[in-house]
């Protein structure tokens, strides 16, 4: 909903075959998007495929931003849901199309990223965040 997903566009989701992967897996169906979705087997991208995601990446096999580049034709998606957080970060924005949104709602692999900001420039995208995880993420520590 923050980022806004419409009919006709892309949509990647990391971790499609758990908890709110497979809910965005159906929503962005449901608003008539091209579903891809990252997952670290053959029998979660299977769960993935039957919710009706159109692209299934296994990230423990593939390059997701390949992957994503060569679907695309070259533009890449236009709105990413990501639970990984710092290491991803950067490929996320490599995998966006021109206006791209990304939405950031987890750091499973940690909450600090290395980023071209002159990339986000370029390409004009938006980074959106979970303000109540982040809140609670650093209500408690020190600056």
């Amino acid at each position: 909903m923050m980022s806004k997903l419409s009919a006709g566009e892309t949509f990647l989701v990391h971790g499609g075959s758990i908890g709110i992967g497979t809910f965005a897996i159906q929503i962005a169906k449901y608003k008539g998007a091209r579903v891809f979705v990252t997952a670290g087997s053959e029998e979660k991208l299977a769960i993935c495929k039957d919710l009706g995601a159109d692209v299934c990446i296994n990230y423990k096999t593939e390059d997701f931003v390949a992957r994503v580049t060569e679907e695309t034709g070259g533009k890449g998606v236009d709105v990413i849901l990501d639970n990984i957080g710092g290491p991803y970060f950067q490929k996320n924005l490599n995998s966006q199309n021109i206006d791209g949104r990304l939405y950031v709602l987890g750091f499973q692999g940690g909450p600090v990223a290395e980023v071209n900001l002159a990339f986000i420039l370029a390409r004009r995208l938006t980074v959106q965040g979970g303000h109540n995880f982040l809140a609670s993420l650093f209500a408690n520590q020190k600056q």
